[in-house]
């Protein structure tokens, strides 16, 4: 955190770091966040670990004009009585990593550990997550310097204040509906990619590595992009259920 408290040191995309500031956060055993190399080749999709509940996307939001399509009609798959995740405003500067893992561990609570601080969080901010998630940000970057200075992976100390052209966004499933949780949204609100396909009633929860339009959204991502070396700021992580 900056001395004005507007701007984090970014998070790299690596499932130890994401790993780590899950379990500061309260995370309990059983998930852990893995690389994902592909969505569409099945072979390298047979060795993950299942179900994954979340997948985590990196992109080069400055390059990618995709990105405009989260001001699509957040209604489009909707009706009445659908129940919307919970979506977190980002407000600081480089946090997007951190939103888009707050993002995973506030739609499953239950996830948490009974005595964790982000538990306590939800359970006395659950008529409006975002009023006071500022100061619970301030709290826990203070309380983790160090951590956010090795959450970067780079052997020098990370500058909160540094430009930085890539962007994580979440993924996950809600009231049988899949969402895109993007705390830089245009409509303040999640986006509803419609309904949940694939359903495996053996599974407590969705694999979202089957579902169609989670597929199809992340290669709209990737193939629209100014060139092709931008495909490799590409970077995927799934939250996936851990049975070491």
């Amino acid at each position: 955190m900056n001395q004005e408290n507007t701007a984090v040191i970014p998070l790299e995309s690596d499932p130890t770091v994401f790993n780590q500031f899950a379990h500061s956060l309260g995370l309990a055993p059983g998930f852990k966040f893995i690389d994902i190399y592909s969505i569409d080749d099945e072979n390298l999709i047979a060795f993950l670990e299942r179900p994954i509940i979340a997948i985590v996307l990196l992109f080069p939001v400055q390059k990618n004009t995709t990105t405009q399509m989260t001001t699509e009609e957040p209604t489009k798959f909707l009706d009445s009585e659908t129940t919307k995740p919970i979506w977190l405003k980002q407000t600081f500067k480089n946090a997007c990593g951190l939103y888009a893992l707050l993002h995973i561990l506030t739609n499953y609570p239950d996830l948490l550990q009974p005595d964790s601080t982000l538990l306590k969080y939800c359970r006395e901010n659950e008529n409006d997550m975002n009023s006071k998630l500022s100061q619970f940000i301030i709290d826990f970057t203070n309380n983790n310097k160090q951590q956010f200075e090795h959450g970067s992976g780079s052997s020098e100390n990370p500058d909160p204040e540094a430009v930085i052209d890539l962007h994580f966004i979440t993924f996950i499933s809600r009231d049988q509906k899949l969402w895109e949780l993007d705390g830089r949204s245009k409509n303040e609100t999640p986006l509803c990619l419609g309904d949940v396909q694939n359903i495996d009633k053996d599974l407590r929860y969705v694999d979202l590595i089957e579902q169609p339009s989670i597929k199809e959204r992340i290669l709209n991502y990737m193939n629209n992009v100014e060139n092709e070396n931008d495909k490799l700021n590409f970077s995927l992580m799934g939250f996936a259920q851990s049975f070491d």
